[in-house]
């Protein structure tokens, strides 16, 4: 008898795994909201690709990785039910991917504050930031689409080829190639994900704690 296929979680971080869009807060605090705001008004109308978003928000950065750091630990909030989520999943033995298009500067410190056995059984994709005084560099992680920049639907992909099913938990433009992509697809509440899944006709739940979610998928 053929064992079933194992299931593979790729989770957003930024307003799925937080409450909160905590690399905007970033740029917020440490470019300043004029500079984030006329970045997006560029890529509103159409002058930057999602990618190049990513690169001009976040360049106006000049903070040290510690200052950046010491920020997100004390602003970040896990969405309720996260961290049972990653211990359902370890237990379960599948596998956990926080995959964003956020930086690793801020990420890494916020993951870090998991239980130890929690973060070593979540992996870990992003883009990397190089902290310098003359303002913040980003390398992206991963092949790119050309528009996302790092394109989630290739880890998508990737777990598909290595003969995982994949469940994705997302919100925004960045996880839009991934809901394409993914076996189930969980959409945060009042998100632009909901919105681009319902357009395009791609089966969906909608929620708001990771609570929900684990009542809905056994996996």
């Amino acid at each position: 008898m053929l064992s079933p296929t194992p299931w593979a979680v790729v989770c957003d971080f930024d307003g799925t795994a937080l409450t909160e869009d905590l690399g905007d807060q970033v740029a917020y605090r440490f470019a300043g909201v004029d500079h984030y705001r006329a970045a997006a008004a560029r890529y509103q109308v159409g002058e930057l690709d999602f990618g190049r978003l990513l690169v001009e928000i976040f360049g106006g950065i000049r903070a040290t990785r510690e200052e950046i750091a010491a920020f997100a630990l004390d602003r970040f909030a896990w969405r309720p039910g996260f961290e049972a989520f990653v211990a359902a999943s370890r237990d379960a033995g599948r596998r956990f991917l926080v995959v964003s298009s956020g930086l690793d500067v801020y990420i890494e410190p916020v993951l870090d504050r998991l239980a130890p056995e929690l973060r070593t059984h979540v992996e870990l994709r992003a883009n990397r930031a190089r902290c310098a005084p003359d303002g913040l560099t980003v390398a992206f992680h991963g092949e790119d689409c050309g528009s996302c920049g790092f394109c989630k639907g290739h880890v998508v992909r990737e777990l598909q080829a290595a003969g995982s099913r994949v469940v994705l938990c997302g919100d925004g433009t960045g996880d839009r190639h991934a809901a394409d992509a993914a076996d189930r697809v969980f959409a945060r509440k009042g998100s632009s994900l909901v919105r681009y899944c319902a357009e395009r006709g791609i089966p969906h739940d909608v929620f708001e704690t990771f609570h929900q979610v684990m009542e809905r998928f056994r996996g």
